[in-house]
């Protein structure tokens, strides 16, 4: 049984990934979530409101929020007088203060985001890189078992 790196779990001796996290099993640096721990508390909450914001429930509360605010303001309803009559100037203000902070929180997902791309293609690189390396490596190795092979076969 192979122990997972990341969450302990026990695995078969031929799997490739655990089957209880999903992670690569070997000696392996898990970079998102080194990134993850790295997080500050704002991006954390600027994570938590793009990934609201991005849902149809935002979609269907202010579709909700739209309509009571228009059927208060009209009149039809006795019990509550009108607070902000048609064009709606105090609903707009609102609206361009939400979308204010709704961009700051969605930039600032955005940059980590980037960061994140950025250090993944890093990785990529050194991968490559390395690959490379080992390739050349073993044909280099080959080539000259070839030469040996060959050297064997005209003596």
């Amino acid at each position: 049984m192979i122990p997972c790196p990341a969450c302990g779990g026990a695995n078969l001796n031929d799997a490739i990934f655990c089957a209880h996290c999903a992670k690569a099993l070997g000696p392996f640096r898990y970079v998102k979530e080194e990134l993850n721990a790295q997080l500050t508390s704002h991006e954390k909450l600027a994570d938590r409101v793009t990934d609201f914001v991005g849902r149809p429930h935002f979609v269907a509360a202010h579709t909700l929020l739209f309509i009571l605010w228009g059927l208060l303001n009209t009149g039809i309803f006795a019990l509550v007088r009108q607070f902000d009559a048609y064009p709606y100037n105090l609903l707009a203000t609102l609206l361009s203060i939400e979308a204010i902070f709704i961009t700051g929180f969605i930039l600032i997902t955005q940059n980590r985001q980037q960061l994140q791309a950025e250090k993944y293609a890093e990785l990529d690189y050194e991968v490559n890189v390395r690959s490379y390396r080992e390739i050349c490596e073993v044909k280099g190795m080959l080539q000259e078992m070839e030469a040996r092979f060959t050297q064997r076969e005209n003596s």
